[in-house]
């Protein structure tokens, strides 16, 4: 399967030349990351994992830390297990993700970074657990901002102990919300579409009608940093000119 990982239509840069052939791991089950990765031509292996998520959010100094910390779990965790299922054929590269949504204070230019406002505590905004807590986490959010951060980690393999490298990265983007009429919010609540989304609503789908804009990338807020994961492989090939040739 490693050969169709790459498909004809990935632009062919010194990262996806490295790609191809290689048996390449996507530790997720999510429908938009899959989507996201096959536009940019890869097609992972899926191998959902079987960590978790049970950190505690509050174990953490700076909160941006939680979805890399739960993303190279999920990674770490499908590497391991597929290496020790069939050791002659280890992944060469396991990609994982984790986005959450966190409360944001409005910016008053573009530019205005949450760690310049102080006294103000980020929240994770967690998915909804009724219809009610839906419609309170919508109108919340109605007229104003929050952030969208995304842990994405690679596990590969190198020949030193513990037999694998993980690198990674946080890509955070701003969702501004217009301001929008009750009824709109109600009708959105009751479609139930956002119930199984953290946050409250689903971007890619009826739930983008709420948003006014966003600032940086959108795929982050979907779930899948693209761009930024294929710099960072095009970074580990400038790095290591043996990246995945172990």
């Amino acid at each position: 399967m490693s050969s169709s990982c790459v498909l004809p239509h990935a632009l062919k840069t010194p990262a996806i030349k490295k790609l191809t052939g290689k048996r390449i791991i996507l530790a997720s089950a999510s429908p938009r990351r899959k989507d996201i990765l096959s536009v940019h031509g890869l097609a992972p292996e899926i191998v959902p994992s079987t960590f978790e998520e049970d950190l505690d959010v509050n174990s953490f100094q700076n909160i941006h830390e939680y979805p890399v910390a739960t993303a190279s779990h999920k990674a770490i965790e499908v590497y391991e297990r597929l290496v020790q299922a069939d050791p002659e054929n280890p992944p060469d590269l396991v990609i994982a993700a984790d986005t959450v949504v966190l409360t944001h204070a409005q910016p008053s230019t573009e530019q205005t970074s949450f760690s310049l406002l102080p006294g103000v505590t980020q929240e994770l905004l967690e998915k909804p657990s009724s219809k009610d807590d839906n419609r309170r986490m919508l109108l919340d959010l109605n007229g104003g901002v929050c952030e969208v951060v995304t842990g994405l980690v690679v596990v590969y393999p190198i020949l030193t102990s513990p037999g694998y490298m993980t690198r990674s990265i946080d890509e955070r983007s701003l969702v501004y919300f217009a301001d929008n009429p009750r009824e709109v919010i109600d009708a959105y609540v009751e479609s139930g579409e956002g119930l199984d989304v953290a946050g409250g609503f689903a971007i890619q789908a009826r739930g983008g009608a709420l948003v006014r804009k966003v600032d940086r990338d959108y795929n982050n807020v979907v779930g899948f940093p693209a761009a930024s994961f294929f710099r960072l492989l095009d970074l580990l090939v400038e790095e290591d000119s043996d990246f995945l040739d172990v």
